[in-house]
């Protein structure tokens, strides 16, 4: 028998004022997916958020999770984890201090919780500081032990809301593995981000959303099935471009000037490519040509700006 959703929402609609910020949206999270939800800012991603959360009200639609083998309109504290996109901890208080009681009032036992709570920051390199308060520390250590009480009590679901804002590349790849690691022990993810590239390694589900409308909801597979078979190339001038000498080129769909002197071209999957060379190579101040098929990132330019 196909176990229910872990979160299904259905129609979900919010205005404020004369804004849709959330307009019919309806997807479904499956028990163990990595589901990103993405857009550009505006876009009503964190209006959803909050309204899964029960932090805002919808104005219409529906909001039904099964965690536990029961329906219920919103879960219960301990089997939800919640990352906010701003700053949500006490920041006059000792940072162990804080994840402790965090994780207590979310059920956890409060010798269990000192204890993980030290391991974990331990592992981010904080375990020296476990004592100061949550003001001295950077932007990008901050973001780290907002992580760490959003996942400490093992919720089974959790909404992580920007996790890479503020760290370091490193730090990034690094909370790649912490997210994969969190995912494989159990808990079924939402993830909030604007790194298309990052996101591309640890999401197997996208939903992409702008301007509070559904624009795609599925696999990454199946949105690089349906957007990702056309051809982009890269093209590096030595003097500025001339515009008009690559607007008129055959099966070309669009063009993303990127500075003066380099500019990204897409064609249609249908475009005959050695033609496509052939007439590049006749264009005066070319320096380097580079290829690839559409990325996540691509995609989502792409469907934005066409929606």
């Amino acid at each position: 028998m196909t176990q229910p959703s872990a979160l299904r929402v259905d129609s979900l609609r919010k205005a404020f004022t004369h804004v849709k910020a959330v307009d019919n949206i309806s997807f479904s999270v499956e028990r163990g997916d990595v589901f990103a939800f993405l857009g550009p800012n505006g876009a009503g991603k964190t209006t959803t958020l909050r309204i899964l959360l029960d932090i805002i009200k919808a104005d219409s639609g529906t909001v039904r999770w099964c965690l536990n083998g029961r329906d219920h309109q919103y879960p219960a504290p301990e089997h939800i984890g919640y990352l906010p996109e701003e700053r949500g901890l006490y920041l006059d208080i000792p940072i162990i201090k804080s994840l402790v009681y965090l994780a207590t009032i979310r059920g956890m036992d409060k010798a269990q919780a000192r204890k993980s709570a030290l391991e974990w920051l331990e592992r981010l390199g904080l375990a020296d500081r476990a004592n100061e308060k949550l003001q001295v520390l950077s932007k990008g250590n901050q973001q780290k032990v907002q992580f760490v009480a959003s996942i400490l009590h093992k919720p089974l679901f959790a909404i992580i809301d920007e996790p890479f804002s503020g760290l370091d590349p490193l730090n990034q790849e690094l909370f790649i593995g912490y997210i994969r690691e969190i995912n494989r022990q159990g808990t079924t993810m939402i993830i909030s981000a604007h790194q298309m590239s990052l996101i591309e390694k640890i999401a197997n589900k996208v939903l992409l959303i702008n301007k509070g409308q559904h624009l795609f909801c599925g696999s990454l597979s199946e949105l690089y099935n349906i957007y990702g078979n056309k051809r982009i190339f890269g093209l590096q001038f030595d003097s500025p471009v001339n515009k008009a000498s690559l607007e008129s080129l055959p099966g070309l769909e669009h063009v993303r000037y990127k500075d003066d002197f380099s500019v990204e071209l897409t064609f249609s999957h249908s475009a005959n490519m050695k033609g496509v060379l052939s007439q590049l190579t006749t264009i005066e101040g070319i320096c380097d040509i580079s290829s690839h098929k559409p990325d996540l990132h691509d995609i989502f330019l792409q469907l934005v700006k066409t929606n």
